[in-house]
């Protein structure tokens, strides 16, 4: 398989804190976004030149320390679980990062984002259930030409299976509208990839 052919020809992570979240993260069920998902982002910061980020969704820290560890970036992350934040703080601090990534604890829904500063990208991967209201909410927070990363769109790809579980079947619907939504934003230019979980890549229009 071609996806099977790449996964064993491109170079795996070897930063040993990385390494370790990582493996924190697959012993503890905590879901974080994979390595060719954060390899992607990496690259498109890159590319883009990024130096502001605001990621919707901390978790135990992982991509954004993933994303500080491999680019000059300051980063604003938001995060309403206190256990999830508790433990990304100790992260962030270990790794001597407390200086470029930010912590909020609070619902991204009920922070005041003008109370937050312009951000080059945004990435977000929280509730799958609110990305449309994340999306609508946060994307006047970009710079001119500023980007927005969505991940978890195929939902392990739930999206096109058939389902019967009623919770679990609104849920895949809610991230089907996003999709749809997503796509045919008018000051966006926007293409979902078949990367990581799913993601989607937005550019703000001039």
């Amino acid at each position: 398989m071609p996806k099977a052919y790449l996964n064993n020809i491109n170079k795996k992570e070897t930063n040993p804190v990385l390494v370790s979240l990582r493996s924190y993260a697959e012993e503890f069920n905590v879901p974080v976004i994979n390595e060719e998902g954060i390899k992607f982002i990496n690259q498109v910061i890159k590319l883009k030149g990024i130096k502001t980020i605001l990621e919707i969704g901390t978790a135990i820290g992982y991509s954004s320390i993933n994303m500080a560890l491999n680019n000059d970036v300051e980063i604003t992350t938001i995060e309403r679980d206190e256990g999830m934040f508790n433990i990304a703080k100790e992260n962030i601090f270990d790794n001597n990062l407390e200086n470029r990534i930010t912590q909020i604890f609070n619902d991204a829904l009920e922070v005041d984002e003008s109370t937050l500063g312009s951000y080059d990208l945004i990435f977000i991967d929280a509730a799958k259930a609110q990305s449309i209201k994340f999306f609508d909410k946060y994307k006047k927070n970009l710079t001119k030409n500023g980007v927005i990363i969505t991940d978890n769109l195929l939902f392990h790809e739930l999206v096109v299976a058939e389902i019967r579980e009623r919770n679990l079947k609104q849920l895949v619907a809610k991230i089907d509208r996003f999709n749809k939504f997503v796509v045919e934003q008018d000051d966006f230019d926007t293409y979902i990839y078949h990367l990581g979980d799913g993601m989607s890549l937005s550019i703000k229009k001039d």
